[in-house]
C-alpha cells in the first residue's frame, strides 16, 4: 500500500475524534448503571451490588485516564496499553462477581481486608537488598473482627505463604462463567480481554517486543516520520485501546445490567455498539490493504473438549 492509498491527516483527526467520543459516552454509561445500582442498594446491604459498583467506578476512572493520555495523537498513548489491560480486568471480575454473587463478593470482601492487614509490614529480598516497610496502627488480629479468619482463608496450610489471588478462578473461566448468565456480556469481556492482554503485558514488562510494537504495530517496518506514527497512532494503536476498553466496558454493563434486571443499559449499549461499528468499517473503507488479509472468528467453545 502507498502513502497516497493511506488516510488523510484529517481522516484520521476524524477517527480520532470520534474514537474519543465513543470513549466519553462509555463514561456515561457507567456514570447511569451506577446510578441504578446505587438506587437498588442504597444502604449497601448487598455485596454482590456495591462490590461491583466500586469497581465499575474504578473502571471508569481508568477509561478518562486513557482519554487524558489520547488527547493529542503523541506518544503517551504508549501508557495506554497498561491502564486499559488494568480496566478490562476489573470490567471482568466487576462482571464476575456480579452473576456469582454474595458468596464470591464476601470473599473480594475478605481478601482485600487481610492484604490490608499485610501491607502493615512488609519484607522482601530482592537482588543483595533486604527490604522491609512497616506501619504500627495500634491495633492487633484479633481486634479486628473476622481479620483472623481471612488472614487463615489466604494462607496456605503448607508452609504459610500468602495466597496472593483472590480467586483460584482463571480469567479465561471466570469470562466462561459470565458467559452462562450474559453471553453477550461474556462475548464483550472476552474480545476485550483477547485484543488488550497480549501487547498491554508485553509493554508493561518492559520486554523489547513491547518497545518494538509501539514503534512498528504489524507494519513491515517502524513508524520513522510524522506520517507514519500518525497513521500507526490512529489506525493501530488507538483503534485497539478503544476496541478493548468499549468492548470491556460493554460487556460489564451488559453482564451486571442482566443480574440485576436493568434491562435500559443494555439497550444503550446496543446503540453505541452499532456507533463503533460504523466507525470501525469507515475506517476499514478508508485504509484498504491489498497485501495483508486479516481474519477474526469467534465461536463457542465446546466445555466436553477440555
Amino acid at each position: 500500500m502507498t502513502t497516497a492509498d493511506q488516510p488523510s491527516s484529517n481522516q484520521l483527526a476524524a477517527f480520532h475524534a470520534r474514537g474519543r467520543q465513543l470513549l466519553i459516552e462509555q463514561t456515561r454509561s457507567l456514570d447511569m448503571i451506577i446510578h441504578s445500582l446505587h438506587s437498588i442498594d442504597p444502604a449497601q446491604t448487598r455485596p454482590s451490588v456495591w462490590v461491583p459498583t466500586l469497581m465499575l467506578q474504578a473502571v471508569g476512572v481508568s477509561v478518562h485516564s486513557v482519554l487524558a493520555l489520547t488527547r493529542e495523537r503523541d506518544m503517551a498513548i504508549r501508557d495506554g496499553f497498561g491502564i486499559a489491560r488494568s480496566a478490562v480486568e476489573t470490567a471482568i471480575n466487576a462482571a464476575f462477581i456480579a452473576v456469582e454473587g454474595e458468596e464470591l463478593a464476601q470473599r473480594a470482601i475478605r481478601h482485600m481486608r487481610q492484604k490490608r492487614w499485610r501491607d502493615l509490614h512488609r519484607e522482601a529480598r530482592i537482588g543483595d537488598f533486604q527490604i522491609t516497610t512497616s506501619r504500627d496502627v495500634g491495633l492487633e488480629i484479633d481486634d479486628i473482627s473476622g481479620l483472623r479468619e481471612a488472614l487463615d482463608e489466604f494462607t496456605r496450610k503448607k508452609g504459610g505463604a500468602e495466597i496472593r489471588e483472590w480467586t483460584d478462578v482463571s480469567l479465561a473461566d471466570r469470562i466462561a462463567a459470565i458467559s452462562a448468565k450474559s453471553r453477550r456480556g461474556g462475548l464483550g469481556l472476552g474480545s476485550a480481554f483477547f485484543g488488550i492482554y497480549r501487547p498491554g503485558s508485553e509493554l508493561l514488562h518492559g520486554s523489547y517486543y513491547g518497545v518494538n510494537y509501539f514503534w512498528q504495530g504489524s507494519r513491515e517496518t517502524p513508524a520513522r516520520d510524522h506520517d507514519a506514527f500518525e497513521h500507526l497512532w490512529v489506525m493501530e494503536h488507538f483503534t485497539t485501546l478503544l476496541s478493548c476498553i468499549f468492548l470491556g466496558v460493554s460487556g460489564a454493563i451488559d453482564a451486571i445490567s442482566t443480574i440485576n434486571d436493568l434491562p435500559d443499559h443494555a439497550v444503550r449499549q446496543d446503540l453505541l455498539s452499532r456507533q463503533l461499528q460504523i466507525l470501525v468499517k469507515g475506517m476499514s473503507a478508508a485504509d484498504p490493504d491489498d497485501q495483508h488479509s486479516f481474519t477474526a472468528e469467534v465461536s463457542r467453545r465446546d466445555p466436553d473438549a477440555g
